[in-house]
């Protein structure tokens, strides 16, 4: 069994016939694609093999598929920081609040925690959310930068469990 598997690579992805329709790559091929690329390590080169036959078009279309997902990335980042802009500002706003309108204890805290509660959302969005469009963005450009081989067989090998 280890030898069947021995030249195969981690930073290897093929696609079939099936994920191209009239000879381009289709969008449930192009999530396959992507899908195949998820683990691969940041540090090496992918390399796609696709059919001989649809070799010729597909760096294009790769391109103009990559390029309208990192628009929609580019458009959620700048989301995001609209968003966290206003949740830190309504935390700062209830953090003032609490000290014009809070005349007892209870709502004193209340307050507090509110403002707690805004400035974290904040916070969450800025590191954990961006971070996360950008790892996917980092994901897009290493397969604009992929090495395309071509291949001959008929269809995937696929594991069964």
């Amino acid at each position: 069994m280890e030898q069947k598997y021995k030249g195969s690579r981690d930073n290897k992805a093929a696609l079939d016939k099936t994920d191209f329709i009239n000879g381009i790559l289709s969008v449930s091929g192009y999530t396959w694609l992507k899908q195949q690329c998820e683990y691969m390590s940041y540090g090496n080169d992918i390399e796609i093999e696709v059919p001989k036959e649809y070799a010729e078009g597909f760096k294009n279309r790769l391109e103009c598929l990559v390029a309208n997902e990192l628009s929609y990335i580019k458009k959620d980042r700048r989301n995001i920081q609209i968003t966290a802009s206003i949740l830190l500002a309504i935390g700062i706003l209830w953090y003032f609040v609490r000290y014009y309108f809070a005349h007892t204890i209870v709502v004193h805290e209340i307050t507090l925690v509110a403002t707690w509660v805004f400035v974290w959302a904040a916070v969450e969005k800025l590191f954990f959310d961006q971070n996360t469009l950008a790892n996917r963005r980092h994901r897009l450009l290493q397969l604009l930068l992929s090495k395309i081989t071509v291949h001959e067989r008929d269809s995937k090998e696929v594991c069964s469990y």
